[in-house]
C-alpha cells in the first residue's frame, strides 16, 4: 500500500481551514480528483456522498472526524478504493504560542494490494505524489483567499 504525504503550512487558524476542508462546495476546488460534488446530507462521521471526476462517478465516505484536528475520507470509483487522512495542527508565533497558522498533513493512500512488488511499483507513482502536493497547494490558496 504506497503511502504519500506532503505538509503545509497555511497562514489562517486552525477553525478557518477546517471550515473549508468540510465543506464539500469548495472539495472541486482542492480536495484531488473531484469536479462535482452530489448527494450530501451532512458531513459527519459515516455519511457518505457523491462525486464526479472526468465523467466518471464515485461515492465518499467519512471514516473518521475530529473537528479541527483529523479527518479521514475513503473514497471509491470500481473497485478502486483511496484513502485520505488530513491531521491538522495550530501552529505560529514563538514555540506555537501565537497559533494564528494552521499545518495540515495529507497523507493518500492507495490502498493497492500486490505485495512488496505492487508497493515497489506504486509508490514511484510521480502522479499520485504531485496529485498530493497539488492538493495541499491549493487547499492553502483557497483558504488564504477567503
Amino acid at each position: 500500500m504506497p503511502k504519500f504525504v506532503r505538509e503545509v503550512e497555511i497562514d489562517a487558524p486552525v477553525e478557518k481551514v477546517w471550515g473549508v476542508m468540510i465543506n464539500p462546495d469548495h472539495w472541486p476546488q482542492w480536495f484531488p480528483g473531484v469536479d462535482r460534488v452530489s448527494s450530501v446530507t451532512s458531513m459527519v462521521e459515516g455519511c457518505t456522498l457523491e462525486w464526479m471526476n472526468d465523467g466518471r462517478s464515485g461515492r465518499a465516505t467519512i471514516v473518521k472526524m475530529e473537528p479541527m484536528k483529523r479527518l479521514e475520507i475513503m473514497t471509491q470509483i470500481g473497485d478502486d478504493k483511496d484513502s485520505h487522512v488530513f491531521m491538522l495542527r495550530p501552529s505560529g508565533g514563538f514555540l506555537g504560542l501565537k497559533a494564528d497558522e494552521c499545518k495540515v498533513e495529507y497523507t493518500f493512500d492507495t490502498l493497492m494490494g500486490g505485495g512488496i512488488l505492487g508497493s515497489f511499483v506504486a509508490g514511484g507513482n510521480p502522479r499520485d505524489a504531485m496529485r498530493v502536493k497539488r492538493a495541499m497547494h491549493l487547499l492553502r490558496k483557497l483558504v488564504e483567499s477567503l
